[in-house]
C-alpha cells in the first residue's frame, strides 16, 4: 500500500474527532449529542487510564509514521485489548485498520473498521474515518461501486480531510461507467462535498462518448457545487468547449534493458513494440507516440522511470522484462489505473491491479497441463497416468496442475519422477514408470532439445503401447523436423502457440518482422511477446478523452484477441491463452479432436467393428 494512500494528518484528525466528544462511551458503544444521557465525571483511576492510553496511542502513531509496523501493531493491539473502557479504544481500532491496509491485509482492515463503525450511530459524523477505510478495502478488491457508496456515506462536513477523501474518490470514480455513476449519486445528497468529483467525471464520460452538449451541461452543474481545484479546472475546460478542440496523441511508454547484461533481449523487445506501434499508426488517425526508457537491467531503476513516464503523460507502459522490475514499477506508479504489461516477467509478483505479464508461469504452464489432463481423461478415456517432469520449478508446477486435473475427473497418477533437464538418456525414469503399467505418460520438457532426445526413447525402452503426452516444447519446429514420425506420431500435446493455425497472427508477425528488420526470429519469442503486449495495450485505447482509467477498464475486458503468441484473454487480473490440444501426424501438428474423430470414423468403417 502506498504511503500516499494514508496521510497521517488525516488519521490524526479522525482520532481527534473521536476524542472531541466528551464522555464518549466507547466501552458500551454509547452515543453523544442531543438526547444522549449526560456522562458521569471520570474517577481518578479512570483519568489515569485515559492518560496511559493516550501515551500508548501516541507511541503507536509515531511508530506507524516511521514505518515501524511491528511496534505500531503491538501497541494498537494493546490499546484494543487493555484500554477498551477508555476514549482511545476507537482510535486504536482505526490505527489497526490502517496498519492492515499498509500490510496488504484487507480482510483484517475491514474487520477492524467494522468494529469501529459499530461504536457510532448511523448518523454520527465520527463514522467517516471507518467508512474511508472500508472504501479503501473495497477499492483494493475491485468493488468500485461499493467503495463509492462508502465514501458518499461519510459526513457532509469533512473539514480538512476533504482533500484526502477527494483523492480516494478520484481513484474510485475513474473505474466507474456512466450508469454506475448515475446509480451511486442518486442515492446520496447533492450537497455532499465529494459529489462534485463524481459529477465532473460524469461530464468527462459524456464528452468522451460523443454527447458534447450533455457533457457541457453536466460540467456547468458541477461548477455550482464548489468543487476542489482539479475538478474546477476540468469542469471549466469541458463547459467552455476547450477540451473538444484538443487532439489526443496517446503516449505509450516502454521500460527495457537497452544496455547491460540483458541488452540483446531489450533490443528484441523494442523491435516487437515498434512493430506493433507502426502497424497501429498506419491504421488510426490518432497516431501513438512511443517513449522508450533504458533501465540498464537494473530493476531498482524501474520506479524512477515509471514516475518519469507518468509525468510525460504515458497512458500505459510495456515492460520491464524482469519480475522484480515489474513489481517495483507497479508499486511506485502514482496512478493505479496506469496499465503496466511485461512481455517476459515469469511471475506477476505485485498485488497491485492493472499489472500484467505475458510470460506468467502460472498461466503459461499450468493452464496447458490442466487442459491436456482433461482431454486425456474425457476424450482418450485414460484413467491411469505416469508423469516424468524436468526437475525445475516449472516442471513441478506442471506435475501438480496435471495431477490435480486428472484426479478431479476420477483418474489417478500412479507414479511420478523428476529428471535432469540436461539429460540425454531417460532409461531410469521410463523404467520406473513402466513398472506401474500406466496407459499414458505425461512428459513435459524444458527445451525442444530435450524432446528430440526423449521422443525416440519411449519405443527404444519398450513403452510402445503407452500414449505419450507433451507440453508446448514438443511443438517446436525443430522437433517436427528432426524427430522421425514413427517415434512421435500419435503423441498428444498442449500448447498455446499453434504456429500453422489461421486463428493466430504468428505467420503474419513473422512476415512483418522479417520484412521490417531484414532478419529472422531465430527461434526467439521475445519480439513476439513484446509485440503482443503492445497490441493488447493499443486495442484498449478508447476513442475520445485520454483517460488512463478508461484504458484500464477496456484492457480488463479484452477477450479472445488473436496474437502472435496465442489467443489472448484478460481475466481475473491475468493475461491467459487458450490451450491448443494437438496431435502429431506425419510431421504435422493437427487438432487432436479432429484426429480423434477421424480415427473413430475409420474404426467404424472397418469390417467386424
Amino acid at each position: 500500500m502506498k504511503r500516499a494512500y494514508l496521510k497521517r494528518w488525516t488519521w490524526r484528525l479522525t482520532a481527534a474527532a473521536v476524542l472531541a466528544v466528551a464522555g464518549f462511551g466507547l466501552n458500551c458503544g454509547g452515543a453523544t449529542g442531543p438526547g444522549a444521557p449526560t456522562p458521569e465525571p471520570l474517577s481518578r483511576e479512570e483519568r489515569a487510564r485515559e492518560r496511559e492510553a493516550a501515551q500508548v496511542y501516541r507511541r503507536a502513531e509515531d511508530a506507524f509514521d516511521e514505518a515501524n509496523h511491528a511496534v505500531a501493531d503491538s501497541l494498537a493491539s494493546l490499546l484494543i485489548d487493555e484500554y477498551r473502557a477508555t476514549r482511545w479504544y476507537g482510535a486504536g481500532l482505526l490505527l489497526s485498520a490502517r496498519l492492515a491496509l499498509e500490510l496488504n491485509e484487507p480482510e483484517l482492515a475491514r474487520a477492524q473498521a467494522s468494529r469501529y463503525l459499530r461504536l457510532f450511530r448511523a448518523s454520527d459524523p465520527q463514522r467517516s474515518g471507518g467508512l474511508v477505510v472500508v472504501a479503501r478495502v473495497l477499492h483494493l478488491e475491485g468493488r468500485a461501486l461499493e467503495a463509492a457508496d462508502s465514501l458518499l456515506a461519510t459526513a457532509l462536513d469533512l473539514g480538512d480531510a476533504r482533500e484526502e477523501a477527494a483523492q480516494l474518490a478520484r481513484q474510485v470514480v475513474s473505474e466507474l461507467g456512466l450508469g454506475e455513476i448515475d446509480t451511486v449519486t442518486a442515492r446520496w445528497s447533492a450537497g455532499h462535498p465529494l459529489r462534485s468529483v463524481f459529477e465532473v467525471e460524469r461530464a468527462s464520460l459524456l464528452l468522451a462518448s460523443g454527447h458534447s452538449e450533455e457533457g457541457r451541461e453536466a460540467a456547468e452543474r458541477a461548477i455550482e457545487m464548489d468543487p476542489l481545484e482539479p475538478e474546477t479546472n476540468r469542469a471549466r475546460s469541458i463547459a467552455s468547449g476547450e477540451v473538444e478542440t484538443e487532439q489526443w496523441r496517446p503516449i505509450i511508454g516502454a521500460i527495457l534493458p537497452l544496455s547491460g547484461p540483458l541488452a540483446v533481449y531489450g533490443r528484441m523487445a523494442e523491435e516487437g513494440i515498434r512493430l506493433a506501434v507502426k502497424e497501429y499508426n498506419e491504421r488510426h488517425f490518432d497516431a501513438v507516440t512511443l517513449i522508450v526508457r533504458d533501465d540498464a537491467d537494473q530493476y531498482d531503476r524501474a520506479g524512477d522511470l515509471v514516475r518519469e513516464l507518468e509525468r510525460l503523460g504515458a497512458v500505459a507502459i510495456v515492460g520491464p522484462l524482469r519480475s522484480e522490475g515489474l513489481e517495483i514499477a507497479a508499486r511506485r506508479r502514482r496512478d493505479r489505473n496506469l496499465v503496466i504489461v511485461s512481455p517476459t516477467a515469469p511471475e506477476n509478483l505485485s498485488f497491485e491491479r492493472n499489472t500484467f505479464s505475458l510470460w506468467s508461469t502460472t498461466e503459461r504452464v499450468t493452464r496447458g497441463a490442466r487442459a491436456l489432463a482433461n482431454f486425456a481423461v474425457r476424450d482418450l478415456q485414460i484413467d491411469r497416468f505416469g508423469v516424468m517432469y524436468p526437475n525445475t520449478q516449472e516442471g513441478r508446477s506442471q506435475l501438480a496442475a496435471f495431477a490435480d486435473a486428472a484426479r478431479a475427473r476420477g483418474a489417478v497418477v500412479l507414479g511420478s519422477i523428476a529428471y535432469d533437464d540436461t539429460a540425454t538418456t531417460f532409461q531410469d525414469p521410463l523404467s520406473y514408470l513402466d513398472q506401474f503399467h500406466p496407459q499414458a505418460i505425461y512428459a513435459p520438457a524444458s527445451t525442444p532439445s530435450s524432446v528430440i532426445q526423449l521422443a525416440p526413447q519411449f519405443s527404444y525402452y519398450g513403452l510402445r503401447g503407452v500414449q505419450v503426452l507433451g507440453d508446448s516444447e514438443w511443438s517446436a519446429p525443430e522437433v517436427l523436423r528432426l524427430v522421425e514420425p514413427r517415434f512421435i506420431d500419435g503423441t498428444v500435446i498442449s500448447t498455446f502457440l499453434h504456429r500453422s493455425s489461421s486463428l493466430l497472427r504468428w505467420q503474419d508477425f513473422v512476415e512483418m518482422y522479417e520484412r521490417e528488420y531484414r532478419k529472422g526470429l531465430q527461434g526467439n519469442f521475445v519480439p513476439a511477446l513484446a509485440y503482443d503486449a503492445t497490441r493488447l495495450v493499443l486495442s484498449a485505447l478508447p476513442w475520445g478523452f485520454p483517460r488512463r482509467s478508461a484504458i484500464a477498464r477496456s484492457f480488463r475486458e479484452i477477450r479472445s484477441m488473436p496474437g502472435a503468441t496465442g489467443i489472448l484473454t484478460v481475466e481475473s487480473g491475468a493475461i491467459t491463452r487458450r490451450p491448443f490440444i494437438l496431435q502429431f501426424m506425419d510431421r504435422e501438428l493437427v487438432p487432436a479432436y479432429e484426429a480423434l474423430q477421424a480415427e473413430s470414423a475409420s474404426d467404424e468403417g472397418e469390417p467386424g467393428r
